[in-house]
């Protein structure tokens, strides 16, 4: 038989409720002293706290749920890392699941979510599914969509600043002399951060009244070559882009064969702005200019708003925070061609 919180507090030396207060984090109520002795008896007798007790007895698990729409993105390891950090910081612990951009599979993690009594959900969805948006719109727990959101979802959201974002890679474009700039991402669907970047392009070629030209967009599948045929697509065009804009960081790559493919050179041939800014971008030949996404950062806004929902005892979470990307410039842009 295991250690129980009795054997904890006779070992340190202490009350059963100063364990106990000492285990929920509620550190400021414990001092140094006596928390030091209650993790060394904890450590000393391998105590391991039972969750669904106390989960039972307190309406609380401790536990956040964060469900992701692919978490093979590397840009979400990033994000992970806010999450758990600002989830350690409040003695939380994180379930991490990825539903592999498939609808059935969401929809199960959701259940199991619902079983392990979460007692709130970061989310970051993929399907607009009618079934799968009321299911998670008939949630009585605290929900935070994490980077995006869809149509009918009534939570609140923690996103990038999506538009200004690739705004910014247009004017630095344009600044460059580029009238012809081609735009490459993944396929926009109901997904709210592909479609506000979208606008963000749009809107900043009206801005610098530069008219749109359908024939400079391809928008990709999701999956790994797709990306470069695309690309391949938008550089054989009769009038080609001189510059190209990366939607997203799983496509940064794919852009970049393309135009190798092709023969061509970055920057002297055409240039490329990429996006979310990879740790590899400035690694590359030439180093990659970029906009850069506060990821980490991201996750722990995302994670903040949802505890403080948690603790203030609200049932929903509303609202919108977003967070400025930054124009990296490196090596991959250049004058256009006279």
């Amino acid at each position: 038989m295991g250690a129980t919180i009795e054997d904890v507090a006779k070992a340190a030396g202490v009350s059963i409720a100063t364990v106990s207060r000492y285990l929920n984090g509620r550190t400021e109520a414990v001092s140094a002293t006596t928390g030091a002795r209650i993790q060394t008896a904890v450590d000393r007798l391998g105590y391991v706290p039972n969750l669904a007790a106390r989960s039972l007895k307190t309406g609380r698990s401790r536990l956040i749920g964060v469900l992701l729409a692919n978490i093979a993105h590397p840009y979400w390891s990033t994000v992970l890392s806010g999450v758990e950090e600002a989830c350690q910081r409040a003695n939380y612990s994180v379930i991490v699941s990825s539903a592999s951009d498939r609808a059935d599979i969401e929809h199960r993690y959701l259940q199991m979510f619902l079983e392990q009594r979460v007692d709130g959900i970061l989310f970051n969805p993929a399907h607009a599914e009618p079934d799968l948006v009321a299911a998670w719109s008939s949630l009585r727990i605290p929900v935070v969509t994490l980077d995006r959101t869809l149509p009918g979802l009534p939570f609140g959201l923690v996103a990038m600043d999506n538009a200004r974002g690739i705004g910014l890679a247009v004017e630095h474009l344009v600044a460059l002399g580029h009238r012809r700039i081609g735009f490459v991402s993944w396929h926009p669907r109901s997904l709210s951060n592909r479609q506000e970047r979208l606008k963000g392009y749009l809107d900043a070629l009206a801005g610098a009244d530069i008219g749109f030209d359908p024939a400079l967009i391809r928008f990709a599948e999701d999956g790994w070559s797709d990306g470069v045929d695309c690309t391949v697509e938008l550089l054989v065009e009769p009038d080609p882009p001189t510059t190209i804009i990366s939607a997203t960081s799983m496509l940064n790559l794919q852009v970049l064969a393309a135009i190798k493919r092709c023969g061509l050179r970055v920057p002297e041939d055409i240039s490329v702005v990429g996006y979310d800014d990879s740790p590899w971008d400035e690694l590359l030949d030439p180093p990659l200019t970029t906009v850069a996404t506060p990821a980490r950062q991201l996750g722990v806004a995302a994670a903040e708003r949802l505890l403080t929902a948690l603790d203030a005892g609200e049932g929903t979470v509303t609202g919108e925070v977003r967070l400025l990307p930054q124009l990296v410039i490196r090596e991959s842009t250049r004058q256009a061609p006279p």
